[in-house]
């Protein structure tokens, strides 16, 4: 009778403790790294330029709330067309982590503006097959973990 309890308890222990690895969960990878996008604008019209980069802007900061912006500009008119993109969104120049205007004279368009941010890319756990090696062994606490945490880049190692 105890052999038969013990083996009972030992199977509920083995379903419910380790039927995460096995079977199909809410789990899934996360690949976090560094992306850099290099735009360039030679403005036409003043109201057409402040909207694509308050687009910009606002999608960048959409993906990543501390991104870094390096904005040159050729003339004192580009650097006042964008200038004026930010009043309408004066949030993104105190979160980003580095935010530096350059006057550059040598530049062939009027703006050039260089954005580094952090980008995530999931995929979505598998379970495991008997008799095959485990691609992912940690996949459901380490999505459980990325998701308390606020700032992508802090997972990226070296930065």
């Amino acid at each position: 009778m105890r052999l038969l309890q013990g083996m009972f308890i030992l199977l509920a222990v083995l379903i419910t403790g380790c039927s995460e690895r096995y079977f199909n969960g809410k789990g899934a990878e996360t690949l976090i790294y560094p992306e850099t996008h290099v735009y360039e604008f030679t403005v036409k019209s003043e109201i057409e330029a402040q909207q694509k980069l308050e687009e910009i802007f606002t999608t960048i900061d959409d993906i990543d709330s501390g991104p870094s912006y390096i904005i040159e500009y050729k003339n004192n008119t580009a650097k006042k067309i964008a200038s004026r993109s930010f009043e309408s969104l004066p949030f993104v120049q105190y979160r980003a982590d580095v935010f530096e205007w350059k006057q550059n004279s040598g530049l062939i368009s009027d703006l050039r503006i260089t954005v580094t941010f952090h980008n995530m890319a999931n995929k979505q756990c598998k379970p495991a097959s008997i008799e095959q090696d485990l691609d992912s062994r940690d996949c459901f606490s380490e999505n459980a973990r990325n998701r308390q945490i606020a700032h992508k880049e802090r997972l990226v190692e070296g930065i």
